[in-house]
């Protein structure tokens, strides 16, 4: 139980300290004008004190007094509605900014980073964390409200009588101080439910993204609906119906205590001797206020609900907000890419570390002990990699599966950081300062590519419509597919058309260097054929720079260079060996 008391008070801090931080003269503003209205609402009472109350009515009441109420009641309403107004934009600004750098962090964020962290988690982040805070915003004003009405009425009473306002109070704080033990209750439930919502999320998308599985083997699909999701769903129902019970009985306590507190009230006066006047005013106050208070205490739980929300967020351990996006500044004249005995290792929990480089997690790679990943070189998915890549290349990659290809494809294009090693332009290294900018030379279509049906030209800007409408038709795509606003028509298409489209895009960037992860393997024959015997002059031609994994030994011919990727070593075959291998090139993976 402390360690999620120690949690709620951190995260209640810094939630107050992020608005305090960053919206603090409009917060202030909406402090002022909930003071406005808790002195109006003061203002009222005291004039149904004083005109209707403490003096005969039928002496006192007349048009003039009446309306000097309905003024007072209009001017309520309206202070209420502008300070209402006030925080509730404030608080969906807030929501706004955080949503707007959330997405931003994400994409910032490095690759690796996001794989470890998973679809699954982000997506809950997205939806229902954010959901949570704008909920809690939307709630806020009823705190806040209740809080500084609650102030400015118990100063006038105090006025009125202070030993009775001392009663008062001890009998609202009790009510409280057990209201919010049971709080306390529905705080540790919503951050259970956040966990379980997490593995819902998961399930969500091992149903929606395995559905052809699911569809072929009923026996997977029954242990998933069954052992999984039946699970996760029955522990969500339990676990939010101890919340909401905890905080139905926190309500409803805070409810009844506060009319009991009416006939507390009229009991002390009577034994003190306190005016009936007083005693009276006192219960409509209670009453008056039973309202705001009890909404006050209602609108709590959304602002824990928020806290965790708030802390699931901050564990993504996302990058650093940054408004801007890294632009085309890499030299357009480079010569060379160099790698220089480039090793690594996928980690687990070390690669968060701030001060280690950028790694990658692939669960299936780590070892359960990360501490001996780090140390052990046998762990090392790329081993002592050295290769240049020259302006103009044609480079064929090839190598088993798990020989490191992939990872190396991704080291290539600065999507991965080396664990060792340097990856140099022309000289000079790439680092955590320049390695956005160097990422802007390449265009490339990984075997799990995400397709965009937006086409975007060379440096953001609108795409060559002539080059588009050439590829189209080279890409053997026209009667599929059509181009308008710069938007593709469709990507419902087959999984080899799907990889024609993202060559499309990736011609149309206009980038230098173009990397394709076994691109063939999805095609036809005939257009296998037209790949290496058509396509890869004409991209060579354009001026592009190709490193393509690729398997065709038929087709080695086509390349410059022909490169081995084995047991996570780098070779580059001579004459000989690429004979052997345009001959067999499975032998060649021995």
């Amino acid at each position: 139980m402390s360690s999620h008391t120690t949690a709620s008070s951190r995260m209640t801090a810094s939630l107050y300290h992020m608005i305090w931080a960053n919206y603090r003269l409009p917060f202030l503003k909406v402090i002022l004008l909930n003071l406005v209205n808790a002195a109006v609402s003061v203002g009222i009472i005291a004039y149904i004190n004083h005109t209707f109350i403490s003096q005969p009515v039928f002496d006192t009441l007349s048009w003039l007094s009446l309306g000097q109420f309905s003024l007072l009641v209009l001017l309520l309403l309206v202070t209420t509605f502008l300070s209402q107004y006030a925080l509730t934009r404030l608080g969906h600004r807030f929501v706004y900014e955080l949503r707007t750098k959330l997405v931003k962090q994400i994409i910032d964020t490095t690759v690796p980073q996001i794989d470890h962290l998973g679809s699954a988690r982000l997506l809950a982040s997205l939806s229902s964390d954010i959901q949570s805070i704008t909920v809690a915003f939307v709630r806020m004003p009823e705190l806040v409200q209740g809080i500084i009405l609650s102030v400015g009425v118990g100063l006038y009473l105090g006025w009125l009588s202070l030993p009775l306002l001392f009663i008062v109070l001890f009998w609202i704080v009790m009510t409280i101080w057990i209201s919010t033990l049971l709080v306390k209750h529905v705080y540790t439930h919503l951050t259970e439910l956040r966990e379980i919502n997490d593995a819902l999320y998961q399930d969500y998308q091992s149903i929606i993204e395995g559905r052809k599985e699911l569809a072929l083997n009923q026996h997977r699909a029954e242990k998933l609906y069954t052992d999984d999701f039946l699970a996760h769903a029955k522990s969500y129902e339990k676990t939010v119906t101890k919340s909401d019970t905890f905080h139905l009985s926190a309500v409803n306590w805070s409810n009844i205590m506060m009319f009991a507190s009416i006939g507390i009230v009229f009991a002390v006066a009577n034994y003190l001797d306190i005016p009936m006047g007083v005693a009276t005013t006192f219960s409509l106050t209670i009453l008056f206020m039973q309202s705001p208070l009890l909404h006050a205490v209602g609108a709590y739980p959304t602002l824990q609900t928020a806290q965790v929300a708030l802390e699931k967020i901050q564990s993504l351990e996302l990058a650093e907000y940054q408004p801007s996006f890294a632009t085309d500044t890499v030299a357009q004249d480079w010569q060379s890419i160099t790698l220089n005995n480039i090793e690594y290792r996928y980690v687990g929990s070390s690669s968060h570390n701030s001060n280690a480089p950028d790694t990658g997690v692939n669960d299936n790679a780590q070892n359960s002990d990360n501490s001996d990943n780090n140390q052990n070189p046998a762990n090392n998915i790329l081993k002592s990699v050295n290769l240049t890549l020259r302006r103009g290349d044609v480079v064929f990659l090839i190598g088993a599966n798990g020989s490191g290809k992939s990872t190396l494809a991704k080291i290539i294009t600065g999507i991965f950081t080396p664990t060792t090693g340097t990856v140099q332009v022309d000289g000079q290294s790439v680092n955590s300062e320049n390695n956005a900018d160097f990422r802007q030379l390449f265009s490339a279509i990984f075997s799990d590519q995400h397709l965009f049906k937006q086409l975007i030209g060379i440096q953001g800007n609108e795409p060559d419509a002539a080059l588009v409408s050439d590829w189209l038709h080279k890409l053997n795509l026209q009667e599929k597919v059509s181009v308008s606003d710069h938007k593709l028509s469709t990507d419902k298409l087959s999984q080899g058309q799907r990889k024609r489209l993202a060559m499309l895009i990736a011609v149309a960037e206009q980038k230098d260097i173009l990397l394709l992860d076994e691109w063939a393997a999805d095609q036809d024959p005939a257009f296998r054929r037209v790949f290496y015997q058509t396509l890869i002059p004409e991209l060579k031609a354009m001026g592009k720079t190709l490193f393509i994994i690729s398997h065709d030994d038929g087709y080695f011919e086509h390349a410059d260079r022909l490169l081995l990727m084995k047991e996570g070593r780098l070779i580059e075959l001579n004459a000989e060996e690429r004979q052997r291998a345009s001959k067999d090139a499975i032998a060649m993976l021995k």
